[in-house]
């Protein structure tokens, strides 16, 4: 029965295949250039609804409940994108990035892309309301938990169509993780050298199949929550093959470029498998 209830964390929609979804991960700054962990206000803000500057008429911005989230450090804020068609990632981004900027601005802040941030930041943890970040970093050594809140990155969706589908996509992806991690190196590879402290287990292997999937989470301590599985390409709970390598980056085109060779990976891999 356990191995069901693990399979049944992933959802699968058919319909949504091939498309595309992108996780922005930016640190916050004040008008000053420091790091500050403000993210708590800006997404209350944000579900109130923010006026926007510079309107004739009056309007407020208010997005879907899912395109913004917090990270486990409150100085982070994540935009999330898709699914989406291909061709249509670039607009959602520019626009979903002009949302964050009026946010941001109305409390005076900025974001940051840099990929890797000073040692010296805050290492406030977010309020999760589920109490699920406090769980993790209470007896977490403070240098994990600095590594944790130092990096940022981008991480990207391809949808599958079901379970057996996504394991085998998956596998053949193994194999280009090396030059995925170089294709989305910003930071001369302190960003992958700092994420391997707090994820030893970063290398995605191959699976045998489920029952070997469910096996290894049982042993990593993933079995009742895929979302601690910490292999930087990953079968996703959210129905994707999600890819966690790529740095933080200030510029849409360059994730249409990673997402676009996540995206041929992924339907060569189908091609293959068919």
């Amino acid at each position: 029965m356990k191995y069901e209830t693990f399979r049944n964390h992933f959802r699968y929609r058919r319909e949504l295949a091939g498309n595309v979804g992108v996780e922005r991960e930016f640190h916050i700054k004040d008008e000053h250039g420091a790091i500050v962990p403000r993210a708590y206000e800006v997404l209350e803000a944000l579900k109130q609804g923010i006026p926007t500057p510079n309107s004739d008429t009056a309007r407020v911005l208010k997005p879907d409940a899912d395109a913004f989230g917090y990270e486990l450090s409150a100085c982070q804020i994540e935009t999330r994108v898709g699914p989406v068609v291909l061709h249509n990632l670039k607009k959602a981004l520019t626009w979903r990035n002009a949302e964050l900027v009026i946010a941001l601005n109305a409390f005076r802040l900025r974001m940051s892309c840099e990929e890797v941030a000073p040692e010296t930041m805050p290492l406030n943890v977010y309020p999760d309301p589920s109490g699920r970040y406090q769980r993790i970093t209470k007896e977490m050594p403070r240098a994990v938990l600095l590594a944790a809140c130092r990096v940022i990155g981008t991480h990207v969706h391809i949808g599958m169509p079901d379970h057996e589908t996504a394991l085998r996509v998956y596998n053949a992806l193994c194999r280009h993780f090396a030059m995925l991690c170089e294709l989305g190196n910003g930071s001369f590879g302190e960003r992958l050298a700092i994420y391997r402290q707090m994820a030893p287990g970063y290398v995605p292997l191959p699976y045998e199949g489920w029952d070997h999937f469910y096996e290894r989470a049982t042993k990593e301590g993933f079995v009742d929550d895929p979302r601690k599985c910490w292999t930087m390409i990953r079968i996703s709970v959210h129905g994707t093959i999600e890819f966690r390598m790529f740095g933080a980056t200030d510029s849409v085109d360059r994730i249409v470029l990673w997402a676009a060779r996540c995206h041929e990976l992924c339907m060569n891999a189908l091609a293959q498998a068919s």
